[in-house]
């Protein structure tokens, strides 16, 4: 599964969603825009990690799959 992940300048999480493309290409793909600061990055989520309910314990497990800037 591919998920786009939201990082400030010091690459710390700030938000995170399912990396879904659309059926129709002529609609495009959307997603998170990063503000100034942020970087986006689309990566496959590490299967260990899709049932990870608690938003801190999954940026926390996270974080070592998320490239640096």
């Amino acid at each position: 599964m591919k998920i786009t992940v939201v990082t400030d300048r010091a690459g710390r999480i700030v938000g995170t969603a399912h990396h879904v493309r659309s059926r129709n290409p002529a609609m495009g793909d959307g997603g998170p825009v990063a503000g100034p600061g942020q970087s986006v990055h689309v990566i496959d989520l590490p299967s260990e990690l899709e049932s990870v309910k608690d938003a801190g314990e999954f940026h926390r497990r996270l974080k070592p799959h998320v490239p640096s800037r």
